[in-house]
């Protein structure tokens, strides 16, 4: 039998762990943020604002520890990484498609790739939004085709591109179109450390959320560069990952910027438009190249007759909620946990370890840095999240507490099982 003071101890440690479990939500507000600039990578005191370390704290108390020490990959340029543990045994994607179609308890979500139900397009355009004077071949040049549809898209900001360009942002939510995180700085989330990729997230979300009044679910990693670390530590907070079907990607990103370009790719999007399973597209809205072509695969949808599919944001298409506390989410006091404990994955093509590795999909494209920083006014019917207190200092009270545990059991002579 356990003496009483080792399991009173025991009771007490688990009981901080749980509460420790938990994230602040909505996220606080930072007083400082990241460099407005896609160049500069996120460290020093930005990694140990509440903001981060609360978060990072969450991810090392709930993500299997064999999960959290897959080694990152070595950075090269743009990119390209050198992927450095098995990219098999970790399903990563740019290696051959890799990816998880299933939940593993405690571990990860499931990827989202296709959407469920026939001819659905989840449509998605990356990296921006952009912004002209003209709003011509911009994210609002976008929208407003996809509005005259009635259609809606899943818009993946980067968080610089969000503090750039704010107003863009809201008037893409207003819209009824799903905002969603694409990282602050565009990086290959596999060659970063645990605490950058937490600060990675948890900043765009920031931002995010102090635009709109909202905290997204979804996210997409730059040029799709994940692995099973990274998908644990974005379920951890509460984020599905969404990538695209390989064969559904418009090479917006990667075919020369010139009209013999354009018309290449959009050549290519006409032979989607037949019936055919549910699939998510790739899209960007990084520059008047990538926009405009968006908006001639728009016209040209609706120049079709009896076009076959209809178009959807990921959400949509998902029948899930686009922003954390919305209907349809269980009203837990921590974010999505996945339920399942199957395991499966799906690889395309042929997963190569430690190859020097361009994630497909999306090339290294020029990314510019940001401008001055707009505040916006929240809009004042956007009903918010409820706070989730988070102790921030459980993490080390949690391991105090199991040390003088480990220490009375010896004391006493009990096996250490």
């Amino acid at each position: 039998m356990i003496p009483t003071f080792i399991a009173t101890t025991l009771l007490m440690a688990a009981s901080i762990k749980a509460v420790h479990a938990a994230l602040t939500m909505p996220p606080p507000i930072p007083t400082t943020w990241p460099a407005n600039d896609q160049t500069q990578m996120i460290t020093g005191a930005l990694l140990t604002a509440p903001l981060v370390a609360d978060a990072l704290a969450h991810v090392q108390a709930t993500v299997p520890a064999a999960l959290l020490n897959i080694p990152p990959s070595t950075f090269i340029s743009g990119s390209t990484v050198t992927y450095t543990a098995s990219a098999a045994a970790n399903c990563y994607w740019p290696a051959g498609q890799c990816t998880r179609n299933a939940a593993v308890a405690g571990s990860y979500e499931a990827d989202i790739v296709t959407c469920p139900a026939a001819n659905v397009w989840g449509v998605t355009y990356d990296d921006g939004p952009t912004n002209n004077a003209a709003h011509v071949a911009d994210t609002q040049a976008i929208r407003t085709v996809l509005d005259s549809m009635n259609a809606k898209a899943t818009f993946f900001v980067c968080g610089t591109s969000a503090q750039s360009n704010p107003a863009q942002v809201l008037a893409s939510y207003n819209a009824g179109h799903q905002i969603a995180s694409h990282t602050w700085t565009h990086h290959p989330l596999t060659s970063l450390s645990n605490a950058q990729v937490v600060a990675e997230l948890k900043y765009t979300e920031a931002a995010i959320y102090q635009i709109t009044g909202k905290v997204p679910t979804h996210f997409r990693p730059p040029y799709g560069d994940i692995d099973d670390r990274i998908r644990a530590i974005a379920s951890a907070l509460g984020y599905r990952n969404v990538l695209w079907v390989p064969s559904r990607d418009t090479q917006d990103a990667s075919v020369a910027p010139s009209a013999a370009g354009s018309a290449s790719a959009l050549a290519t999007v006409r032979t989607w438009f037949v019936a055919q399973p549910g699939f998510i597209s790739l899209q960007h809205d990084i520059s008047t190249f990538t926009s405009q072509l968006a908006v001639d695969i728009l016209n040209a949808i609706k120049a079709t007759p009896n076009f076959p599919l209809t178009l959807q944001s990921v959400a949509q298409c998902m029948n899930v909620p686009a922003y954390y506390g919305d209907a349809g989410t269980t009203g837990s006091t921590s974010r999505a946990v996945p339920t399942s404990t199957a395991t499966s994955a799906t690889v395309v093509g042929t997963s190569t370890a430690r190859a020097t590795t361009t994630p497909a999909g999306e090339a290294a494209t020029a990314r510019p840095a940001g401008t001055t920083t707009t505040t916006l006014t929240k809009p004042a019917s956007t009903a918010k999240p409820t706070d989730i207190p988070i102790e921030s200092s459980g993490q080390s009270l949690y391991s105090y507490v199991s040390s003088l545990v480990v220490a009375a059991i010896v004391a006493l002579g009990l096996p250490l099982v």
